[in-house]
């Protein structure tokens, strides 16, 4: 990565910060979302009786935001499942608090972010990736699309753009380690790794960010299958979008998919080496396949190039590139979350070259 955050800040201050009772004043991360028109809808601020309380907590995150450095923030559900952020212990329940203090009694260095507030969403699902045409002077950011649950229950549509999408994957790599209640029996027992995504998002305050809490599947649970098919579905978004493209067009994810995620290509001759591979009768690696392959069709493409130059056939020069630089064979969905990080932290620097970030 580089010497900054995928988000585009700068690195973050190492330096340890106080206890959450030594914060500066509290008022609810998702307050900024009433007075942004972000997707939060804008619950009462902190200390308000009718604020928020957090049932479960996600994680606890200490700012880096001028004016508040080590604030601490926290997200999680409410008892009714709508995801909350809060500043305040008060706005913690009893469960919460008791995690909280397990947590930090790790002595792990705590996560950090550069928003002084954060807007809490729960994901929902992957909408579509949006293409935007380049300009002469400008090379356009992609988006991807996205359901959430609000603060308030409701559900609502989002996009990230590539960089922040990508860069928040990878920054949300060290999950928060949940210790469940009811579990002091004596006997060793493992945390709960339960992930939160934070990123920007367009259209609001600068210093205000947006928490994408993730469900887990059985509660008590890690909420790692719902990390793990945001994360598929972003980086499957994004390589189909890439695949579309022109090959001189194209950023680059493809060539980190075939190497990442790539898979040989089947049917006749390159199916028979693979055959063998597996019988013992040869050795050779996947990359060295994928080479043949690649040398394979460039060498239709010149073939096919020069019976176009002779007239003998009428043939695009869309598919004449293609043939050039073929697209690789690639299989994410084999791939372990840990290994999905990698590929996105990949194309996250991949996109940030393109876009000149």
């Amino acid at each position: 990565m580089s010497d900054r955050d995928p988000d585009g800040r700068a690195e973050h201050d190492p330096t340890p910060p106080p206890p959450p009772d030594a914060g500066p004043g509290a008022s609810t991360a998702s307050a900024a979302a009433g007075a942004s028109g972000g997707p939060a809808g804008g619950p009462p601020p902190a200390g308000d009786p009718g604020a928020p309380l957090i049932d479960q907590l996600s994680g606890a995150v200490v700012s880096t935001a001028r004016g508040v450095r080590g604030r601490w923030i926290f997200v999680g559900w409410t008892a009714d499942r709508l995801p909350a952020a809060a500043t305040a212990l008060e706005q913690l329940s009893d469960g919460a608090r008791q995690a909280l203090t397990a947590g930090r009694g790790a002595r792990l260095e705590p996560r950090k972010v550069p928003f002084a507030t954060v807007i809490p969403v729960t994901y929902v699902m992957t909408g579509s990736a949006i293409d935007f045409a380049d300009t002469p002077g400008r090379r356009a950011e992609d988006q991807v699309g996205y359901t959430v649950l609000d603060a308030r229950g409701q559900r609502r549509e989002i996009a990230l753009g590539e960089l922040a999408a990508l860069g928040s994957i990878v920054s949300a790599r060290e999950p928060w380690q949940a210790v469940q209640p009811g579990t002091n029996l004596g006997l060793a027992v493992d945390t709960v790794p339960l992930y939160t995504l934070f990123t920007t998002l367009p259209g609001i305050r600068a210093d205000t960010g947006l928490a994408v809490l993730f469900d887990p599947t059985i509660a008590g649970s890690t909420n790692s299958p719902a990390f793990r098919s945001f994360v598929r579905h972003t980086v499957g978004r994004l390589l189909v979008l890439d695949e579309s493209q022109p090959a001189a067009s194209r950023k680059g994810y493809l060539d980190v998919a075939g190497r990442r995620a790539g898979k040989p290509p089947t049917g006749g001759f390159l199916q028979t080496l693979v055959w063998m591979r597996k019988m013992g009768l040869m050795d050779f690696d996947d990359p060295w396949l994928q080479q043949m392959r690649a040398t394979g069709r460039r060498n239709q493409g010149r073939f096919i190039r020069l019976m176009r130059a002779l007239g003998m056939v009428e043939v695009s020069d869309e598919l004449l590139d293609e043939l050039s630089d073929p697209r690789p064979h690639y299989d994410v969905d084999p791939l372990e979350l840990d290994q999905m990080i990698d590929m996105a932290g990949e194309m996250y620097e991949v996109a940030r070259r393109h876009l000149g970030g």
